[in-house]
C-alpha cells in the first residue's frame, strides 16, 4: 500500500470517527467507546505512513488536490518529511489518547454530550493534520483558525465553570490576535512574491520587509507556543479543558507553532540575520527559566504541567535559536545538529508531557481536586497511576535512561560546538545558554520532586486523597504506553533519532546522524566539529560503578551492622498525622523568596478567638501575583477599554452620512495605496 493511501485511509477514518460519534450519540458509551477505537485506527495508519515517508527516498506527496474556480482558492494537501514527522508526532500521542478517553469520558455520561465532544475531538485531531499538510498560506490559515476555534469549544466544554469560560475567552482573544499578526505577514509575502504558494520565490521580497515578517511570524507562532512573555492564556487554558485534550493541546498543538517557524522561516524565507537567531535563543531561555520557576511554586497539578511546557518550548526555541545562528555564520553541521536536537526534544516532550497530563487527569478523576495540598498517600490508592506518573516525572526531568535526557543532552552538544573562536559575542551567549539550561533542569527537577512526593508519597491531607476512587484499566494502559515508549527511546535512542534526521537534513541539507554509533544509550557521539566522544552509555556506567565503589568501602571500613529499632520521633504527639507533612506550598516557599520580583508574594496570618496567646484557630495565608499580567496586559487592557469607549462615542454618532464618508476615505485610502506601491 502506498503512502498516499496510507494517509488518506487516516483521515478517513477520523472523518469517519467523527460522524460516529453523533450519529450514535443517543448511546454515550457506545459512542464513544466506537469513536475513540476509529482515531486509534487512524493514528496507526498515520503511524505507518509517517514513517514509510521519512525513511523512503521519494519527495512530497500529493494527498488531495481540489481546485476552485475562486482565485487562489485552490486547496493542496501535501506531505513532506516535515510534514511526516510532525504528523508521527501527533498520530503517536492520539492511540493512547483516544484509548484513555473510553475510560476518561465515561464521568461524562449522563451529564454531557459525549457524542459532540467526540466529534470536536476528531476534528481537532484533522484540523492539526491540514496545518501539516498546507501548501499555501490560505489554505494553511484556514486550517489555523478551525484549529484555534475547536480547541476553545473543548476548553470550554464543562462552560457552567465560570473558571473555565474566562480561560477560554482569554485563549480566544490571544490565539486570533496571534493569526492576525500571522496574516499580516503572509499578506505581506503576498505583496511581493503575487502568490500565496508555499514554494514561491521569497527572494523577490525585500531584506527590510523580511525582517518585518520575521517578526511577526515570530509573535503570531510565538503566541500558540506559549513562549514568555506571551504564556498568559496556556496556564489557563490547559488546566480548564478535560485531560486527554489538555494532553493533545500540550503535547502537539503547542508545536504547531514550532512546525510553522520552520515552514515560514526556515524553509521560505530562508535565515539570513544572525540577530534572527539569537532573538529566538533569548525567547528560548527566558521561557525555559520563567516557565520552570513558576511550575515549581504552582499547587495546581495541571497548572504544574501547563507552566512545565512554557519550559520545554522554550528548551526547544533555544535549540532553533542555535541553529538560526549556525545558519547565518555557515556553519552547516552545528546547525544541523542543533535542529535534529530541538526535533528530537519536541518528540520526546511529546511523549512524556502527553503521560504526565494523563497522569493529571488520572488523578482528578480519582479524587476529584487538582490541588496538591489536599493529596497525598495516593501511592497506596492507585499505585499503577503512580507508577507511570513516576516515570513520566523521570523523564521530563532528564534523568537517565529515559528519553528526556537524550533530547536534552543534544541541545548542549550543539551549543558547546557552536562555541567558536573569534566570535566572543556568540560565544558568552553560548555559555549563559548553557547555564540556564543547567538551572532550569535543576528547578524541574525539584518541580516533579515536589509533585510527585507531596501527591503519592505521606499520609492523606484531606478526603479527596483518603477516599480516592480506583482508575479505569484503559486509562492506566494508555499512561503506561507512553512510559514505556519513553524508556525505549531513552535506552535506545539511536533508531529514532536516524528516522527524525530526514526531517532536519530535508530543511538543512546536511546529515549528522552517521555520527551516532550503536543504539544502546548512544554508546559513542564523535562530532566532527569538535572531536566529541563523550557516551551517556560509559557515564551512567562510571556513575553506577562509583556508588558501588563507595558503598563497598563504607562497608569495609564500618565493619557490620547493628541493628537498632527506635519509635519515631512524633513531637510528644499519640501519633503522626498529615498536619506535620511538608505541603506543596511550604516545600516550593524557598523559591519564591529567591525569585519574589516574580511572584511578587504577600503573606496575610488570620487570627480567629480574642485570647492572644490561645487562639481558636490561625490560618497563614501566602499568595501571589503575575509580574507579567500585572505590569503588561492589565495596563493594555484598560487602554485598550478607554480608549474604545472613546472612539465608540466620538465614531459611532448614528449618522448615516458620517458613515458613508467613512465608507468613501477606507476605498480612497486603499486605492491611493495600491497606487503608490
Amino acid at each position: 500500500m502506498t503512502i498516499k493511501y496510507l494517509f488518506q485511509i487516516s483521515i478517513g477514518l477520523y472523518v469517519i470517527a467523527g460522524f460516529s460519534a453523533v450519529i450514535l450519540s443517543k448511546w454515550h458509551k457506545i459512542s464513544n467507546t466506537a469513536s475513540n477505537i476509529l482515531c486509534m485506527a487512524a493514528s496507526v495508519f498515520g503511524i505507518a505512513a509517517s514513517i514509510d515517508q521519512l525513511i523512503s527516498a521519494q519527495g512530497p506527496v500529493i494527498l488531495w488536490k481540489i481546485n476552485s474556480s475562486i482565485p487562489l482558492m485552490n486547496f493542496t494537501m501535501t506531505v513532506d518529511n516535515v510534514s511526516s514527522f510532525f504528523i508521527l508526532m501527533l498520530s503517536i500521542l492520539v492511540f493512547p489518547v483516544s484509548l484513555y478517553s473510553i475510560g476518561y469520558l465515561s464521568h461524562y455520561y449522563g451529564k454531557r454530550n459525549v457524542g459532540l465532544f467526540n466529534t470536536l475531538y476528531s476534528v481537532f485531531i484533522l484540523s492539526m493534520i491540514l496545518v501539516f499538510t498546507a501548501s499555501n498560506t490560505i489554505f494553511f490559515f484556514i486550517a489555523w483558525e478551525i484549529m484555534s476555534v475547536v480547541s476553545y469549544f473543548l476548553v470550554v466544554f464543562e462552560s457552567e465553570v465560570e473558571e473555565n469560560r474566562r480561560a477560554g475567552t482569554l485563549y480566544i482573544i490571544m490565539t486570533h490576535l496571534g493569526a492576525a499578526l500571522m496574516l499580516i505577514g503572509f499578506m505581506i509575502m503576498y505583496s511581493f512574491t503575487n502568490s500565496f504558494a508555499l514554494n514561491s520565490d521569497s527572494a523577490l521580497i525585500p531584506e527590510f520587509y523580511r525582517n518585518i515578517i520575521f517578526l511577526l511570524l515570530v509573535i503570531g507562532f510565538g503566541t500558540k507556543a506559549g513562549v514568555v512573555p506571551l504564556h498568559i492564556w496556556l496556564p489557563y487554558a490547559h488546566p480548564a479543558a478535560p485531560s486527554n485534550v489538555s494532553a493533545l493541546m500540550s503535547g502537539i498543538m503547542i508545536k504547531t507553532a514550532v512546525y510553522g517557524i520552520l515552514r515560514f522561516i526556515m524553509i521560505y524565507l530562508g535565515v539570513q540575520n544572525t540577530w534572527w537567531g539569537i532573538l529566538i535563543l533569548v525567547i528560548g531561555i527566558s521561557s525555559a527559566l520563567i516557565g520552570v520557576v513558576y511550575a515549581f511554586v504552582e499547587n495546581n497539578i495541571k497548572k504544574l504541567l501547563a507552566f512545565s511546557s512554557i519550559e520545554n518550548i522554550g528548551i526547544i526555541f533555544i535549540g532553533l535559536g542555535i541553529c538560526f545562528i549556525a545558519i547565518s555564520t555557515k556553519n552547516e553541521t552545528v546547525a544541523a545538529l542543533a535542529l535534529l536536537a530541538s526535533l528530537f526534544h519536541a518528540f520526546n516532550h511529546t511523549i512524556f508531557k502527553g503521560s504526565l497530563f494523563l497522569g493529571a487527569g488520572s488523578i482528578h478523576f480519582s479524587t476529584h481536586t487538582k490541588d496538591m495540598d489536599q493529596l497525598g498517600g495516593l501511592i497506596k490508592k492507585i499505585p499503577i497511576a503512580a507508577l507511570f506518573i513516576l516515570g513520566g516525572s523521570l523523564s521530563i526531568s532528564a534523568l537517565v535512561p529515559f528519553n528526556g535526557f537524550i533530547g536534552e543532552w543534544l541541545i548542549l552538544q550543539s551549543i558547546f560546538a557552536g562555541i567558536q573562536p573569534g566570535n566572543a559575542g556568540i560565544n558568552i551567549l553560548f555559555i549563559l545558554t548553557v547555564t540556564a539550561l543547567a538551572l532550569a533542569g535543576a528547578l524541574a527537577a525539584g518541580t516533579f520532586i515536589k509533585f510527585f512526593g507531596i501527591t503519592f508519597l505521606g499520609l492523606p491531607r484531606s478526603s479527596h486523597a483518603s477516599e480516592a476512587q480506583p482508575i479505569p484499566m484503559v486509562m492506566n494502559a494508555a499512561s503506561g504506553m507512553l512510559v514505556l515508549l519513553c524508556l525505549v527511546i531513552g535506552i535506545f535512542p539511536a533508531p529514532f533519532i536516524q528516522l527524525i534526521s530526514h526531517a532536519a537534513f530535508e530543511i538543512t541539507g546536511v546529515s549528522v546522524a552517521v555520527n551516532f554509533k550503536g543504539s544502546f544509550l548512544l554508546t559513542a557521539f564523535p562530532l566532527s566539529v569538535s572531536g566529541n566522544v563523550i557516551s551517556p552509555f560509559s557515564s551512567l556506567i562510571i556513575f553506577l560503578l562509583s556508588i558501588l565503589a563507595v558503598l563497598l568501602i563504607i562497608r569495609f571500613i564500618g565493619g557490620k551492622y547493628a541493628e537498632k529499632k527506635y519509635g519515631t520521633w512524633d513531637c510528644g504527639f499519640e501519633g503522626l498525622n498529615s498536619r506535620m507533612q511538608y505541603t506543596a506550598t511550604g516545600f516550593s516557599k524557598p523559591v519564591k523568596i529567591v525569585f519574589r520580583m516574580l511572584f511578587r508574594p504577600s503573606r496575610d496570618l488570620k487570627i480567629t478567638g480574642d485570647d492572644t496567646y490561645h487562639p481558636e484557630s490561625m490560618e497563614y495565608i501566602m499568595t501571589t501575583e503575575s509580574i507579567f499580567e500585572k505590569y503588561i496586559y492589565d495596563p493594555v487592557l484598560k487602554f485598550t477599554e478607554r480608549s474604545s469607549g472613546v472612539i465608540r462615542r466620538k465614531l459611532q454618532t448614528g449618522s448615516i452620512h458620517l458613515y458613508l464618508i467613512y465608507m468613501f476615505a477606507a476605498i480612497l485610502a486603499a486605492m491611493l495605496y495600491n497606487r503608490l506601491f
